[in-house]
């Protein structure tokens, strides 16, 4: 029998909280965690909505002193979330029973530390000096956060940083599941990390359109909390955000040697490009990868009981995807419960789908899907979106699927581990 793959921790920093417990709370109670924030002035910035993590990172009262020589709030939050996953599995307590050269940190990130990068130009232009800081190189790499990682958890197996857009964190679990899978590890810590703010960053996505506005009419200019507002009829972009997601995945005869608890099983994936544009998506081959995902799942379509969509409420991905999920899903899309969490969370990019893929992991346990917020009935988008309201279910099998810039997609699949 084929050695199944387990989720046996998860973690997560968004911003509606520093940990896993704030988030799922502030989730299931429907609160936003967006606002305006000073820190993004007008003078510098078009749009100064986003979703920040409060008092965390560099030079905050929570900053973690292992790193804190590493200004990368990307970083910063790859910790966090890891080590709250690590113990959340209970591997903190089991040193020496397990061999850290099987351990694998798969980590990914669409930016890496570029406020870091921001700062230490800001710096070097006030003293007029081409010098700069000798950390500086260091927190700028992607896979600084996966080498963090490894060095403070005391891991040593493959370590890898897959930088897939929006697609990065769901990307980094899936190839964490391959290295579990071909037997080179018995562990893997896996997810994604972000944190963009940067003039630059931040003023290119606004000039393409892809974030809501500076529109007094917006409903957002009343309450920010509202900006966010995945397939409704007024969606206008979506909302920067950052955070990380982690889960720790296990062999399954590897867990149950330590005794671990199995929170879920990772039960399927598939990884496919669109091979079609610098932006748009591909209906086609997302609802490829979403079909693949379920055939090596042995998940037949209608088994699937919640849908966790990447859902980043701008007006060509919500009507996309929708299309995508009635063509994988045929008459049972209509029967689907489907949400995205981005109306609370904002799209923290490279970590969006890994938090999300922990948010999947914390529904399957307590049997209640996360709903989405602010939602305006659209007639084209006609499907159950699980509006405003948490919804107690019967979970079995669960979706969840991200997709990035340049035509990177991706679909895991995850059912009950307690069964």
């Amino acid at each position: 029998m084929t050695d199944r793959i387990v989720v046996v921790g998860h973690g997560a920093v968004t911003c509606l909280g520093r940990d896993m417990a704030a988030t799922w709370e502030g989730l299931i109670a429907g609160r936003s965690g967006i606002g305006r924030h000073a820190s993004l002035p007008a003078d510098s910035y078009l749009v100064d909505l986003a979703g920040m993590v409060k008092d965390f990172g560099p030079g905050s009262s929570t900053e973690d002193p292992a790193v804190s020589r590493l200004g990368a709030r990307s970083i910063h939050m790859a910790m966090a979330s890891s080590r709250e996953a690590w113990a959340d599995a209970g591997l903190d307590r089991l040193a020496g029973r397990f061999d850290p050269d099987r351990v694998a940190v798969a980590i990914g990130s669409a930016f890496g530390g570029m406020d870091l990068y921001e700062a230490e130009q800001i710096k070097s232009s006030k003293r007029k000096s081409l010098s700069a800081s000798p950390y500086l190189v260091p927190g700028l790499l992607i896979n600084q956060m996966a080498g963090q990682v490894a060095q403070h958890l005391g891991v040593f197996g493959p370590s890898v940083a897959p930088a897939n857009a929006c697609a990065s964190g769901g990307h980094a679990i899936a190839m964490g599941g391959m290295f579990l899978r071909s037997g080179e590890a018995d562990f893997a810590v896996c997810g994604g990390a972000e944190s963009a703010f940067t003039p630059m960053i931040v003023n290119g996505f606004a000039t393409m359109k892809a974030l809501v506005g500076r529109r007094p009419e917006d409903r957002s200019a009343a309450d920010p909390g509202q900006a966010s507002r995945p397939f409704s009829v007024d969606r206008a972009g979506f909302v920067m955000a950052e955070g990380a997601g982690m889960v720790v995945l296990a062999r399954e005869s590897t867990a149950r040697e330590l005794g671990l608890p199995v929170q879920a099983i990772l039960a399927g994936w598939a990884l496919n490009s669109d091979g079609y544009h610098m932006a748009m998506p591909d209906g086609s081959k997302i609802a490829k990868c979403l079909a693949t995902a379920l055939e090596r799942s042995g998940a037949r379509p209608e088994r699937v009981d919640y849908y966790n969509a990447h859902g980043t409420s701008t007006p060509v991905n919500d009507r996309v995807e929708t299309r995508a999920v009635k063509d994988v899903f045929g008459d049972h899309a209509h029967k689907l419960a489907i949400s995205s969490i981005k109306g609370a969370l904002g799209h923290g990019l490279g970590a969006a789908s890994a938090i999300e893929a922990a948010v999947c992991v914390r529904a399957l346990r307590e049997q209640v899907i996360p709903p989405t917020i602010n939602h305006r009935p659209d007639p084209e988008l006609d499907l159950d979106y699980v509006p405003d309201h948490a919804r107690p279910s019967d979970l079995e099998t669960v979706m969840s699927a991200s997709f990035g810039f340049g035509g990177t997609n991706n679909a895991l699949i995850l059912t009950r581990g307690d069964r």
